[in-house]
């Protein structure tokens, strides 16, 4: 029953008009970045960048949405001999791999097609990738936690926001304010804490432009051979915190 779910559910996805916006965004700014950039390096780089303050916003507001619009799908779905705990999970991995194939697949055919295999490039992609499950999850955490369809979009748009912009503001301004005080390992905590900013600084370090972000850059220097498995791990727990709330709330849930 959990594989038919699944089947049933990216098969209905990868349908979707909000698949194929995926994998032609992501298709037609990885040939402008290739094509037009003559630098492959800062091409890696300026797309990575796109895909971490994009992916994060694609997938909270794909996962709302779609649990708003599939509600009564759900809750027929819910009257026959299925558990709770398959359904949530269903729903999870088929909207994780419908993003993640629209994505990695929009995202290497360009690079593919100008340059051929290139490994770096595929470890930075991988990497990217790894926000999808943690914002997926989060989005429907969200849109369980509230019933309004606007106000939990609304929230959606909020919690990207904080995770894209406003979390590092704050941390600027902490390091600035306290510039006098020797708070660098500090920083680098609230720096790993952000999986976005993780991700960011390790896509760095595999290209070997550590030197741009600083004393954080030297630091990660050290471990620069476990800095994807740590990236991956902590997406993983991040991915997993949210998923465990979310099927909570979802067993509990009255539909």
């Amino acid at each position: 029953m959990p594989v038919k779910l699944i089947k049933y559910e990216l098969y209905d996805l990868i349908k979707s008009k909000w698949l194929l916006g995926i994998f032609f965004f992501y298709l037609s700014v990885a040939y402008a970045f290739l094509d037009f950039g003559k630098d492959t390096t800062k091409a890696i780089i300026s797309h990575s960048n796109l895909a971490l303050i994009t992916l994060p916003l694609f997938s909270l507001l794909l996962s709302t949405i779609y649990f708003y619009n599939n509600k009564n799908f759900i809750s027929f779905v819910l009257t026959q001999p299925v558990k709770r705990l398959w359904l949530f999970l269903s729903i999870f991995i088929s909207l994780s791999l419908s993003l993640i194939i629209g994505f990695l697949l929009g995202s290497f055919l360009p690079f593919y097609y100008l340059l051929g295999i290139d490994y770096t490039y595929i470890r930075v992609l991988l990497l990217n990738a790894f926000v999808i499950p943690i914002f997926t999850s989060l989005g429907i955490l969200l849109a369980l936690i509230e019933e309004d369809r606007l106000k939990g979009v609304g929230l959606a748009l909020l919690v990207w926001l904080i995770f894209s912009a406003l979390y590092d503001g704050l941390l600027l301004y902490i390091i600035i304010l306290f510039s006098d005080y020797p708070i660098e390992k500090f920083v680098i905590f609230l720096t790993l804490l952000n999986p976005i900013d993780l991700i960011r600084l390790t896509t760095l370090m595999d290209t070997g432009l550590h030197e741009i972000i600083g004393f954080v850059g030297k630091w990660l220097l050290k471990y620069s051979d476990k800095l994807f498995m740590f990236s991956a791990l902590l997406s993983s727990f991040y991915s997993l915190l949210f998923l465990s709330l979310g099927s909570l709330v979802f067993r509990k849930k009255d539909f």
